[in-house]
């Protein structure tokens, strides 16, 4: 044994000895960045697991606490620091080392904002948890967070109305307040670190040009605005039953769990149909560090009922928590957390930026994409396979309704009306008013909207009701504070719904129209978009797509499609073909 054991440290020693030596890096050799990299990788590391525990424990948020320690990490020196090695040592860098640079940047000065803010959060977070609300028609309190879900199961408009009315209390007098407050301070602060105004800060760390992706998504939402509206009537007056003129805000929750198809899509097949449809592709829940995604389905009291995924250490500690529940939302909602679990899982970047800095646009999109497959026909045939296999094998009594084709036409019709509506929410009335909350120059906005800008509650209505398709009230728009995205995240949304049509049509394009039972369509997406982690941006993953970057053209392209394929599916049905 001391023999083999001998033999294989000689083989070893030869083998490094006649290894090429890597150069090192200047994330490696450069003492300050070095140890700048190491604290914020211990401190992103333990505010991960702590916000997964409070999520799914119910703990209370301290995330204040955890910058205790580090003040000196997030000093506007250090990202100075960061800068001028890459203006004197820029030609010596590598692509690779310049970008992991810019995120390590791009990261201090975010946080930066964050350090002096966190107090913020936790105060939201943990009077989100507290607020109590009491409603005529329910007996006891109710608890802030549990309202959405009462909202999407409510069938009573009256009884929508009373909860939507109690939620917006909390709104104006717990909520807002604490919102207002940190608006103001982040401003000042991003002026403080240099920037001309938090809009300007926002595009830089989201690497994004918000003029041009507002114009993009304008010009998009303009030419489509009859057709939304159409699908708007339609769809209000077959989920809901009476006519768009009696349809309001608090209703939104209700008709978007498009209650009809709620028993086609039980709580006991969420995970099971992402599995069978990974499964398709030849994945699985095995990370590239050949660890296992956990999957935490355990319904407890405090746990936060909407999933979510939490790259813990990218890829060998991956984590969706989840409350699994019926529904095509419900089904949508975990694929899309599912999507972002196999992008980080299957990230083989060893640098820890591209691991865990950078903006989100590029994963939202491989969520978002995932999220999809409930709007594609050909999946949707593979999950009545899975419905058949559940009811025989499982449930012999047919528990699982089986969807027909006209089923198919009708859910189709559903989710291309969905989609148009989050690109008319995001793309269009969001980048707009956070445009103008934020101070941002007119230019951004005034080809788009010609309203004033000082009250900005009846901003929000105004642009929310345009993009929506039906009026808000004055008491709707009090989510005019707490429906605000950090540094314009809802631009990784915007951007990511366009680059989510751009990757079906692509893997379409390359692997055929089954390409979801393809497990070559897998490997394409494990070894060449997801082994990167975050270092891809946007147009860049669009042009390894065949694109010329980001655009509407495969998303108008996709809900046309999705619109005549819906059509012929329920002009079948109604012939009786199943």
């Amino acid at each position: 044994m001391r023999k083999t054991l001998f033999a294989a440290i000689v083989l070893f020693t030869l083998s490094a000895a006649a290894a090429p030596v890597r150069a090192k890096t200047v994330l490696e050799t450069d003492e300050r960045i070095s140890a700048i990299r190491e604290e914020a990788e211990s401190l992103v590391l333990i505010q991960s697991v702590l916000s997964w525990y409070s999520r799914t424990q119910g703990e209370e948020s301290i995330l204040e606490l955890t910058y205790r320690g580090h003040e000196g990490l997030f000093r506007k020196e250090n990202a100075l620091y960061i800068e001028k090695l890459l203006s004197e040592k820029g030609g010596e860098l590598s692509g690779e080392e310049r970008r992991a640079l810019k995120f390590l940047r791009d990261y201090v000065a975010a946080e930066y904002i964050g350090l002096d803010t966190a107090h913020f959060d936790d105060e939201i977070n943990n009077a989100e948890a507290e607020a109590k609300v009491t409603v005529d028609f329910m007996a006891g309190e109710i608890a802030y967070r549990d309202l959405n879900g009462l909202l999407d199961n409510e069938k009573d408009p009256d009884n929508r109305k009373k909860l939507q009315a109690a939620q917006a209390s909390v709104w104006e007098k717990v909520l807002n307040p604490i919102h207002e407050r940190m608006e103001e301070r982040v401003r000042e602060l991003a002026v403080e670190f240099g920037y001309s105004d938090y809009v300007a800060m926002s595009e830089e760390l989201r690497w994004v040009n918000l003029k041009e992706l507002i114009r993009v998504s304008q010009e998009y939402i303009s030419e489509s605005d009859a057709l939304y509206r159409g699908l708007l009537e339609k769809e209000v007056r077959e989920v809901m039953g009476f006519p768009l003129e009696k349809f309001s805000r608090s209703d939104i929750g209700y008709f978007a769990q498009v209650p009809y198809f709620t028993p086609y899509f039980p709580a006991e097949l969420v995970v099971p149909a992402f599995r069978y449809f990974i499964e398709g592709i030849g994945l699985d829940l095995t990370t590239a560090a050949g660890t296992q995604i956990l999957i935490d389905e355990e319904k407890r009291p405090k746990k936060h009922p909407r999933a979510a995924c939490y790259s813990i250490r990218v890829p060998r500690d991956i984590r969706v928590t989840v409350k699994p529940s019926s529904g095509v939302p419900d089904f949508e909602t975990f694929f899309h957390e599912g999507g972002h679990a196999l992008h980080f899982g299957n990230t083989a970047a060893g640098t820890w930026e591209f691991q865990e800095l950078g903006n989100n646009a590029v994963t939202e999109a491989y969520a978002i994409f995932f999220e999809n497959m409930w709007g594609n026909p050909g999946w949707l045939n593979r999950y009545r396979e899975l419905v058949r296999d559940y009811n025989r094998l499982i449930a012999p009594a047919g528990a699982v309704p089986e969807l027909t084709d006209a089923d198919v036409g009708k859910l189709l019709r559903n989710r291309a009306f969905w989609n148009v509506y989050f690109v008319r929410r995001y793309n269009g009335a969001k980048l707009l008013y956070e445009s103008i909350l934020h101070g941002g120059d007119e230019s951004y906005y005034r080809d788009y909207y010609k309203g004033q800008t000082e009250d900005l509650q009846e901003v929000y209505r105004a642009l929310f009701s345009d993009a929506y398709g039906f009026a808000l009230t004055p008491a709707d728009a009090l989510r005019f504070r707490t429906d605000v995205d950090a540094f314009f995240y809802s631009a990784d949304y915007a951007r990511a719904f366009f680059l989510a049509a751009q990757l079906e049509e692509g893997l379409e394009k390359m692997f055929g129209g089954d390409w979801f039972e393809n497990p070559a369509a897998g490997k394409f997406l494990r070894e060449k978009l997801w082994a990167t982690g975050n270092m891809l941006q946007a147009d860049e993953v669009a042009r390894e797509l065949g694109y010329g970057g980001v655009d509407a053209g495969a998303f108008r392209r996709r809900v046309e499609r999705m619109l005549k394929q819906s059509g012929d599916l329920m002009k079948e049905g109604a012939g009786g073909r199943q």
